[in-house]
């Protein structure tokens, strides 16, 4: 495996080479369309910048509510922290990524969403719903979830305040200013609200900054991303403690240079992410207090290189974890990649890709990763069929890894967990209504877990073996165009998901591995009423072990558009149902939150 990723590793230096050395190069024109994550015909989803402004979200985790089949577990509101699950995974078997960049917390997955960025930044979220190791290497178990920033497209200026229940409190701004060769844009979010129930109050601060230079045949872009959050953390962790308190700060420092060369595309990306976090077990008592830093930075290089009827796509990079802990102590790890994906389309009707991944780490050696996908038209672009296979990693993180405390022991012997995974399905789109059902099935080996014998033992990573998910997801979308002049029906989605688990092991309690979202409804309404907007959104959701519950949120909104000025007020409720839920068990969610708000554009 070491003779594949060096002679991957001098290909494509070599062709890097030779690509900037022939600027003059003539070849054939090919009409390629690059896609923004290879390899993810299969199970993919994108949520547009558009759907996420019409959607009126509080924070950006909270956009992840809109995918079938991924279950945002929140333990506090607005995003304060949540976690993922991508049909029954656990929280830490899905990537979360900024522009394609890694930037999972080498500590614990809990803290994958502190996204330095605001809802202005986005240009849209990628998510592919199957493992995605050949794209992103470690961490892509289950999937993965991209956002991806925007580029200044014209000079705007935004701005947002609102103020609700329980003293929530909240201002956002961001001002883009595009120029003939620069484009800038800064955004600021900040939030503040008491306790809608005993000890989870918080505050929170978001800011970004990015930079643009557009050369004759080349870019450089730049993204610098800041965020702050304060807390309290009733039962986050542990019933026994409900006056936890965290204090997190999150750093991400992006520059990628592009350069088109021919028909040739070279990516080069550096980057950093430093998070600190202060976890303060009684706030009222702060003499147990733990103090963690983590760092993730490294660099890659992409090429792009379109071929007859296709393209391909050779990767390198290189990265470093580290933590300084109170309680884990110091620890580092060096890894390095090397990737090739091939895209083929014929006909316009079949296509597909297939990726191989190498990654290295000290510890766990070599570890390969693939995926073959392919799709195919029947009914021009309205009836596509599709299917795929894949393999996926994930090391342990430092908490599993090297956390003792009376409750929870860490495991330094912790073996690499791998996925093997299939998906097949089909998509319908028409002028006024979509749909898409797809099959799924995952087999994880090796998986990490914290189990115990009784529940009188303290919990211990384990990889405690084999289980089998498998399961079904149907969405659908209607745009009935149903337009007078009192009411009016944009649009009606619907999705439901089934997953079930088949764990081969027994004989001891589980932590994480089989508390899984196993029925999950959610419909969406889009509508006018004289001119107010509307949008409604319910969710049914039924868990394998715990809870079942029916939430509702509410938006009401009415746009003025000005001649340079737009106006929108509104009043927003989420659960409006007023339900009683978990989605992490021990830690109720609010009760009706009531916010009200206005919106200007420039």
């Amino acid at each position: 495996m070491k003779t594949v990723l060096i002679t991957l590793l001098g290909g494509i230096f070599l062709v890097n080479a030779f690509v900037y050395a022939q600027d003059n190069l003539e070849l054939e024109k090919i009409t390629v369309r690059r896609k923004a994550a290879p390899g993810s015909f299969s199970s993919k989803e994108i949520i547009s910048a558009k759907e996420l402004q019409e959607k009126n979200l509080n924070s950006l985790p909270e956009v992840l509510n809109l995918v079938s089949g991924l279950d945002l577990r929140q333990r506090g509101a607005f995003g304060i922290q949540a976690d993922t699950s991508l049909r029954g995974s656990s929280f830490e078997q899905v990537a979360i990524l900024i522009d394609g960049i890694r930037v999972m917390d080498p500590q614990t997955g809990h803290y994958n969403l502190d996204i330095p960025l605001t809802m202005f930044d986005i240009e849209r979220v990628e998510i592919i719903k199957s493992g995605a190791s050949s794209n992103y290497g470690a961490g892509a178990l289950a999937g993965s979830i991209n956002f991806v920033t925007k580029k200044p497209g014209s000079r705007s200026f935004n701005m947002e305040a609102l103020g609700g229940d329980y003293a929530l409190g909240g201002q956002s701004f961001s001002l883009s200013m595009p120029m003939n060769r620069f484009s800038g844009r800064i955004s600021f979010d900040h939030k503040k609200a008491k306790a809608a129930r005993p000890n989870t109050d918080f505050e929170y601060e978001n800011g970004s900054f990015y930079l643009n230079k557009d050369f004759e045949s080349a870019s450089l872009d730049t993204l610098i991303g800041w965020q702050k959050k304060d807390y309290g953390a009733d039962s986050f962790y542990s019933n026994l403690f409900p006056e936890e308190e965290e204090h997190t700060e999150t750093l991400f420092l992006k520059s990628g240079f592009n350069k088109k060369i021919g028909v040739f595309d070279l990516r080069n990306d550096i980057f950093l992410r430093r998070h600190d976090d202060k976890f303060i077990l009684k706030r009222n008592s702060p003499t147990s207090v733990n103090y963690h830093t983590t760092y993730v930075y490294g660099l890659g290089s992409s090429l792009f290189v379109p071929v007859q009827s296709g393209s391909l796509l050779f990767g390198a990079s290189a990265g470093r974890d580290e933590i300084n802990s109170t309680n884990l102590g110091k620890h580092a790890r060096l890894y390095e990649a090397a990737m090739l994906t091939h895209s083929f389309l014929w006909q316009d009707k079949l296509s597909s890709d297939f990726g191989l991944r190498a990654d290295h780490y000290q510890k766990w050696s070599w570890q390969e990763s693939f995926n073959l996908d392919l799709a195919y038209k029947i009914l021009e672009d309205k009836l596509r069929i599709h299917g795929g296979i894949c393999s996926a990693f994930r090391v342990p993180t430092f908490t599993e890894l090297f956390y003792n405390d009376a409750a929870n022991r860490g495991n330094p012997e912790l073996g690499i967990e791998r996925s093997y995974s299939a998906t097949c399905g089909l998509n319908l789109k028409k002028d006024f209504y979509s749909f898409g059902l797809e099959g799924f099935y995952r087999r994880g080996e090796n998986l990490i877990d914290w189990t115990r014998l009784s529940t009188l033992a303290p919990w211990q990573a384990t990889n405690l073996g084999q289980v089998d998910y498998k399961g079904v997801t149907f969405n659908s979308v209607v745009r009935p165009g149903i337009d007078s002049r009192a009411f009016k029906l944009s649009q009606a989605s619907f999705s439901y998901n089934y997953t079930d688990a088949d764990k081969k092991a027994s004989g001891f309690y589980s932590k994480y591995a089989l508390d899984i979202l196993m029925h999950q409804f959610v419909l969406g309404l889009n509508c006018q009423v004289f001119g107010i907007d509307l949008d409604w959104q319910f969710s049914y959701n039924k868990r394998y072990y715990s809870e079942t519950y029916f939430t509702g949120n509410i938006y009401i909104g009415r746009k003025f558009a000005g001649k340079e000025l737009n106006f929108e007020p509104f009043i927003k409720i989420d659960n409006f149902t007023n339900s009683e839920y978990s989605e992490n068990t021990g830690v109720l969610q609010p009760g009706r939150w009531m916010q009200a708000g206005v919106k200007l554009e420039w």
